[in-house]
């Protein structure tokens, strides 16, 4: 059976497909969406035939008999296709059938594989030779599969804001074991040194994700001796196990994002609380630096007549601040909230008696 004549590009028919294993989670790709995949690589508007006509094309891929051409493209008697249209209330959505989670080669075909790569071999594999182009296509695409999970998994269980990873390979390993905990459902047993005095303590957590903030990887989750949700650095975690005898949900409404979007840092395993206001008054000298550069998403600056600057941030866990405020010395001011200004000013009293003799003077 003749393959139809098209003049979509590859880019064009991979972008679709993508689009599509992309979505099929969430209930499908919409046919607007495919369109916008299409303009992405191709730079213009398709029609819908022309959607249409590519996943016509991805489904021949598939399966050479998910279309009678010689019949004026009637559907003939079949399994489902690679790519469905669903409807979705008053709308079609496009969803990917096929399971590529496990792998389709056959060991025994490699030496076929292998002697059809070659031309003067190809005439002794007349039969074969499309079976295993199907089969390299195939398992291109489990790894596709693949990919698109890992990324999907990325955007429900891992938050990164403020200054991505510096060292993004550090902390991989643990990074994947609580990825691979959250959807076994597993609970983790942790090694974990604590952070206000080093010593090595063991937890047992209920992992809801993984948040980067500013170079640092936490893990959160609830952890059972407190009985609440707690963060936990990964690099103070000496150790971790999964809980094989375990399992746990997380909670619908937890969302990585909502609970820690306002959050200054997250170095302290207490709760950041509600977001409230800080004011900053920035010198002149200093002024430009934070004119460019957002050190938070609520970030708000404000020109003053001197040439200065005050900075307003809606922030939750504002004692998390003090160290990043007091390396800026002398050219920051904390104007509210209060609370906040009295503990910057305590924590200079007390490094500026350490300089002090007993007199009372340098």
């Amino acid at each position: 059976m003749p393959y139809p004549r098209t003049r979509d590009h590859p880019e064009a028919v991979i972008k679709i497909l993508l689009t599509v294993i992309e979505k099929t989670p969430a209930g499908g790709a919409t046919l607007e969406e495919l369109k916008e995949a299409y303009r992405e690589v191709k730079d213009r508007e398709p029609s819908e035939k022309t959607i249409r006509r590519i996943i016509r094309r991805i489904n021949l891929l598939f399966d050479p008999l998910a279309y009678d051409y010689e019949d004026d493209c009637e559907e003939i008697d079949r399994e489902p296709r690679a790519i469905e249209a669903r409807k979705k209330g008053d709308r079609h959505t496009y969803i990917f059938t096929r399971d590529l989670a496990a792998p389709r080669f056959d060991p025994g075909l490699d030496l076929l594989l292998a002697l059809s790569l070659y031309p003067q071999q190809r005439h002794l594999l007349p039969d074969q030779f499309e079976v295993l182009l199907k089969l390299v296509f195939e398992s291109v695409l489990q790894r596709v599969a693949e990919w698109c999970r890992l990324r999907q998994e990325m955007e429900r269980y891992v938050y990164v804001s403020g200054h991505g990873p510096a060292n993004p390979q550090k902390n991989a390993r643990l990074v994947e074991r609580i990825l691979q905990a959250i959807r076994l459902a597993k609970r983790v047993r942790l090694a974990y040194r604590r952070a206000s005095d080093g010593q090595l303590t063991t937890r047992e957590v209920e992992p809801y994700g993984l948040l980067c903030r500013h170079g640092i990887w936490y893990l959160v989750g609830r952890c059972l001796a407190a009985g609440e949700k707690r963060v936990f650095r990964l690099d103070h975690i000496d150790r971790l196990e999964l809980v094989e005898s375990s399992t746990y949900t997380i909670p619908q409404d937890f969302s990585l994002r909502d609970a820690y979007a306002h959050a200054w840092g997250v170095w302290t395993e207490e709760e950041p609380g509600p977001p409230e206001t800080v004011r900053l008054r920035v010198s002149p000298g200093l002024a430009h630096k934070f004119r460019v550069t957002r050190y938070h998403p609520s970030q708000v600056v404000k020109e003053l007549p001197d040439g200065g600057i005050e900075v307003r941030f809606e922030v939750a866990g504002a004692g998390e601040m003090i160290p990043w405020l007091l390396s800026w010395g002398a050219a920051i001011e904390v104007l509210e909230p209060g609370w906040l200004r009295e503990a910057v000013a305590e924590v200079l009293r007390e490094t500026l008696s350490l300089y002090q003799h007993e007199t009372g003077s340098f």
